[in-house]
């Protein structure tokens, strides 16, 4: 066997290999003998047919699927071999596509293997780094927005009939609602005791606006246009009439804010107590937000200046896990990703664009924080693995045992190792950079 290897680029390579004859008439007769008790030809008992009269009736090239599969798998793995013998810095990190050049009976095997290869990436600055520093103060603003959000869900809500209330901002409306392009009703366009919150920006722009200032029992006719990229076609960019009958106002009356809610939500006796100790939740918070900001702000600068490539392979593998996670966070709520997106006016090709934009940059933030650690000599310990199995029994609220056994079983304590070194790198580039 013989193997050239050509560098497509800064990532692919594509390998050509060369099997020798004799080894292709290997895989044939060997084609030959598993097929054999499958061939039937008068005059012969099942499987024994000579391979010549199997080929003079069928062409050799019916055993040359089955014998190229025997031969392209073990021969691609002794050229990886090879090549790394021959070049200790080769490594393969992708599977392999492959493209028979030559199959021919009598003649050499000769195929193609094209992967992506381990890059050697060239570090820009990542020490020293500049980011701008960001102002930690809780606002007293900040304070009544988290308490407004607890009272909220203390609410009580009330269905308001009297048609002297008019609806506003926050209310939830119970409508019917039919909407007609050019006096025609539309498929979709319809529903009947609809609970539509205002100012939600769950209907297309226009509709909750309009429908503000509304009487129960009134009925209004809405005019607006579809926005001109709308998944309907039909529809796209077109002017539309929706007659919306309000039924009825949910309204939220929220509970008074003083000692005694205070006390019913916490364990404080006044108001001055509870936004105290909200205060001191809220600075936590905003100091973990701002150390996350700073770590992806160093990250973008650092990856941005360093010359690396995102190999196909990883960027694909990463994209088609971020919309994974996106299936699976719709469902929890009860919802395809789909049936949301027409919802929202929303378009598959756009989601699955955007998480191929965070699998690129993911992908080469990965890489260039695996080459920093390697120059740095950054490792992960067996107490930083310990650490992290005893973080995750707390999380879990399980034995630290029973963590270890599973994630061993589900072959993802590389995964873990690969995390917490990258961890470990983001808080070594945090602590050289320049704040401020």
């Amino acid at each position: 066997m013989t193997v050239s290897i050509e560098k497509l680029d800064k990532v692919k390579a594509e390998l050509t290999i060369t099997v020798p004859v004799e080894k292709f008439e290997e895989a044939m007769k060997r084609a030959y003998k598993d097929m054999a008790p499958k061939i039937k030809v008068p005059g012969f008992r099942p499987g024994k047919v000579p391979m010549a009269v199997v080929e003079k009736m069928y062409g050799a090239e019916v055993f040359f699927e089955d014998a190229a599969n025997y031969m392209i798998m073990p021969n691609y793995i002794d050229a990886l071999k090879e090549a790394m013998a021959a070049d200790s810095s080769f490594q393969a990190i992708s599977r392999p596509d492959f493209e028979i050049v030559q199959m021919e009976k009598g003649k050499e095997f000769i195929y193609k293997a094209v992967v992506d290869t381990k890059q050697t990436v060239e570090l820009g600055e990542y020490k020293g780094i500049a980011i701008e520093d960001i102002d930690p103060e809780v606002t007293d603003k900040e304070i009544d927005q988290y308490i407004d959000m607890i009272r909220s869900k203390q609410a009580e809500v009330k269905t308001i009939t009297d048609k002297r209330n008019v609806l506003k901002k926050g209310d939830t409306a119970n409508i019917d609602f039919v909407g007609k392009k050019d006096g025609v009703p539309f498929a979709g366009g319809s529903a009947e005791g609809y609970d539509l919150e205002i100012g939600s920006g769950s209907f297309i722009p226009g509709f909750e606006e309009q429908m503000e200032g509304m009487k129960v029992e009134e009925v209004r006719d809405i005019e607006l246009s579809f926005p001109e990229d709308y998944y309907v076609s039909d529809l796209a960019g077109q002017p539309v009439v929706f007659e919306v009958t309000l039924h009825a106002i949910k309204r939220k009356i929220m509970p008074e804010l003083n000692d005694e809610f205070v006390k019913d939500v916490s364990n404080f006796e006044t108001v001055a107590e509870y936004k105290e100790d909200i205060k001191n939740m809220l600075s936590a918070e905003k100091t973990a937000e701002i150390k996350n900001r700073h770590k992806a702000a160093v990250a973008q600068k650092v990856t941005e200046q360093t010359d690396v490539v995102a190999p196909e392979s990883m960027v694909k593998e990463e994209a088609e896990s971020f919309l994974q996670d996106i299936r699976f966070q719709m469902s929890q709520q009860g919802i395809k990703l789909e049936d949301y997106l027409n919802l929202t006016n929303g378009k598959l090709e756009d989601v699955e664009n955007e998480c191929r934009m965070r699998a690129e940059t993911l992908v080469k933030q990965t890489l260039v924080f695996e080459a920093i650690a390697e120059k740095e000599g950054l490792e992960v310990t067996d107490e930083d693995l310990d650490a992290e199995y005893a973080r995750m029994a707390e999380m879990y609220n399980q034995p630290v045992d029973s963590v270890k056994e599973i994630f061993a079983m589900r072959g993802q304590v590389m995964a873990i190792k690969r995390n917490l070194l990258l961890e470990k790198v983001s808080e070594f580039l945090l602590e050289n950079a320049k704040i401020g």
